[in-house]
C-alpha cells in the first residue's frame, strides 16, 4: 500500500491531508471526501494508486485543448475518485470497483512505452480529478517527460499550491473547468463553497510552472450564466492569465435557454478583449488576431495546422501563444 507524503500531523490521531482543497482531517479508520484515501495505522493510504478506469489514444483536441499542440494524438488516461461531491454523485469513475478483476493497473513507464509505441506526442489525465491521484500523475508526468513526450491535465484545479508545486516543473498544460464565479453557483454545481483556491492554482501553474492553460465554462441557465458572473469571469482570465487564454463556452443543458446563454457570454468575452472564445460547434477555425490568417483548421474531426511556425503566424508574424513545444518559455 503506498501512502500520501504530503500530510500533516495535527495531534496523536488526527492526520490532515493536503493533496487537495478539502484539506480532510482524519482520523482512524476514517476516509476522505475523494472515498480514495482512508487513514490507517500508517498513514493516510492512497487505495486507487495506479488503478485505471480509462485509457484512450485520440486527438488531443477532443479534450478542449484546442492551442495545445493542436492536432497530435495522446494517450489519455484516468483513474478512480472525484474532488467534489457532485462529481461524484453524476460521474462514472467516482468508487473504485469492488470486483478486483476490474481493478486494472498501468505502470507509468509501461504508460509511456505505449504511448512512444504508438506513436503518441503526449499524456494527459482525463475523465477523473487528478488531485485525488496526485502521487500515480506525478510519476506519470515525469516519466513521460523522461521520453520527450508533452503532459497534460483536465482538472477542475481543485489541488493544493503544494500538490502543484510537486509536478509542475513536468506539466506542460491544464485544462480547467471552471464551473461558476459565485459562491452558490459552485455550491450547487460542485457541493464546493470555499472554491477561490481553484483561481489561485490555475493563476500559479501559468506564471510560476509557465504552463500552457485552457478554461472550459458549461453554462447552466439560471445558475452560472448571469451577466455578472460572465463578467467576472471574463475579467479573471484577462487580468489573471492572459487575453490569449482560449476560453470554451459551452451549453451545460440542452435546448434553447442554454445556446442563448453560450452566445451571450462568448459575446462579452470578445467585447471584453479576449482573442480566443470557442463555443460548442464543430469547425471552429483559429485565426490571426494580427492579420486574420486561418491558422488552425477544424473539420470533421480533423484538425490540421495551417499557418503556424514556431507558434507564430505564418503570414504577418504575429505570436500566437499557440504551444507547440515542450521547451517552457516565460
Amino acid at each position: 500500500m503506498r501512502y500520501t507524503s504530503l500530510v500533516q500531523a495535527l495531534d496523536d490521531e488526527t492526520l490532515r491531508c493536503n493533496v487537495c482543497q478539502w484539506h480532510c482531517e482524519l482520523k482512524p479508520h476514517h476516509a476522505g471526501r475523494c472515498r480514495v484515501r482512508a487513514r490507517d495505522a500508517h498513514g493516510i493510504a492512497i487505495h486507487n494508486d495506479g488503478l485505471i478506469s480509462v485509457a484512450t489514444v485520440g486527438p488531443i483536441d477532443e479534450h478542449r485543448f484546442w492551442h495545445f499542440f493542436p492536432g497530435t494524438q495522446v494517450l489519455t488516461l484516468g483513474g478512480w475518485g472525484y474532488a467534489f461531491p457532485e462529481d461524484q454523485h453524476r460521474g462514472q469513475y467516482g468508487a473504485i470497483p469492488s470486483d478486483e478483476r476490474q481493478q486494472r493497473r498501468l505502470a507509468p513507464e509501461r504508460a509511456a512505452t505505449f504511448a512512444l509505441d504508438r506513436l503518441c506526442r503526449g499524456i494527459v489525465w482525463s475523465y477523473s480529478d487528478p488531485s485525488v491521484a496526485h502521487e500515480y500523475v506525478f510519476d506519470l508526468l515525469r516519466t513521460a517527460r523522461a521520453t520527450s513526450r508533452y503532459t497534460g491535465l483536465v482538472t477542475s484545479g481543485f489541488l493544493t499550491m503544494e500538490a502543484l508545486d510537486q509536478i509542475g516543473h513536468y506539466l506542460d498544460g491544464m485544462c480547467l473547468e471552471l464551473r461558476a464565479f459565485d459562491d452558490a453557483a459552485y455550491r450547487r454545481l460542485a457541493g464546493v463553497e470555499r472554491w477561490r483556491g481553484v483561481l489561485e492554482v490555475a493563476s500559479h501553474a501559468f506564471h510560476r510552472w509557465h504552463c500552457h492553460v485552457e478554461v472550459v465554462t458549461r453554462l447552466h441557465p439560471g445558475v452560472n450564466d448571469s451577466p455578472d458572473q460572465i463578467h467576472g469571469l471574463v475579467d479573471w482570465i484577462l487580468t489573471a492569465l492572459s487575453p490569449f487564454t482560449p476560453w470554451h463556452v459551452i451549453p451545460g443543458d440542452a435546448g434553447a435557454a442554454a445556446a442563448a446563454a453560450v452566445a451571450r457570454a462568448r459575446r462579452i468575452g470578445a467585447e471584453a478583449g479576449l482573442i480566443y472564445v470557442y463555443g460548442p460547434e464543430p469547425g471552429q477555425a483559429t485565426v490571426c488576431p494580427s492579420c486574420m490568417s486561418v491558422v488552425i483548421e477544424r473539420s470533421g474531426g480533423i484538425t490540421r495546422v495551417t499557418g503556424i511556425e514556431d507558434g507564430r503566424c505564418r503570414t504577418c508574424g504575429a505570436d500566437l501563444h499557440v504551444r507547440t513545444s515542450i521547451f517552457k518559455r516565460a
